[in-house]
């Protein structure tokens, strides 16, 4: 689903690289987590994922396709969630439909359901101020999925929220991501966010951001995963690499 080949980031005018060889694919339906030190490059290469930054030299190809700008079959769900204050909660969760042209009537439904599925159909007309960090976060992946995206790209989803909320969120990120068969991509500071939800985890080296390497994680994917053995081996493992950049 995703291919990136030799991609090179700079800014300033070529004086400041941030990735340099970034070599690395994501199978239709599969997750991967990106993990690293603060600085290295790790959102900069979401948004060239994005088609919300252009990339120097390298290839990026999307299902089969060089990515040239947005696409709708992608999603982005921001770090502070990215909602707009003033629009209510179904109209958050409308919006993206609205600028494609979706009619009402499927707007309506879409929203509905989305809604109701993650528990926030009773909040429709509050405004973002009123809802938790957790209600907030699950607004911004309803709006995310309200156009029935391919690829699932998220920034510190869950970074502001207490260890509870967000491993609920966690769970239920999961279930979505299986029902609606999404391709993933999560950049987190949490070793056992990547952990529970990569399917495979990229460690990166500090900028200019190179892969130290990519990990296998065959465990990942379900809830029970949290407990077992082999979910806190590969945190050590993963820690072991982080601790090394």
């Amino acid at each position: 689903m995703i291919h990136v080949e030799s991609l090179h980031k700079e800014f300033d005018g070529g004086t400041l690289r941030v990735l340099d060889g970034i070599d690395f694919s994501v199978a239709d339906g599969e997750s991967m987590a990106i993990i690293g030190p603060s600085g290295c490059g790790k959102t900069t290469l979401l948004y060239i994922l994005a088609g919300l930054t252009a990339y120097g030299t390298g290839t990026v190809t999307v299902n089969g396709t060089p990515l040239q700008g947005p696409s709708r079959d992608t999603a982005f769900i921001l770090q502070d969630f990215g909602l707009l204050p003033w629009k209510t909660i179904w109209q958050n969760v409308c919006l993206g439909m609205k600028l494609h042209g979706v009619s009402r009537p499927e707007q309506n439904t879409v929203a509905t359901e989305l809604l109701e599925t993650l528990g926030l159909m009773q909040h429709r007309n509050y405004y973002p101020a009123r809802l938790s960090g957790g209600e907030k976060q699950r607004v911004a992946i309803a709006r995310a999925l309200a156009l029935n995206p391919d690829i699932l790209l998220m920034d510190e989803p869950f970074s502001s929220l207490d260890t509870f909320t967000r491993e609920k969120l966690q769970d239920t990120l999961l279930e979505i991501r299986h029902s609606h068969r999404l391709t993933m991509i999560l950049v987190t500071h949490s070793i056992e966010e990547a952990v529970f939800l990569g399917d495979k985890i990229m460690v990166m080296s500090r900028r200019p951001a190179r892969i130290r390497a990519i990990v296998n994680n065959p465990g990942s994917g379900t809830r029970a995963f949290r407990q077992e053995d082999a979910f806190f081996a590969a945190c050590r493992s993963i820690r072991e690499m982080v601790e090394e950049t």
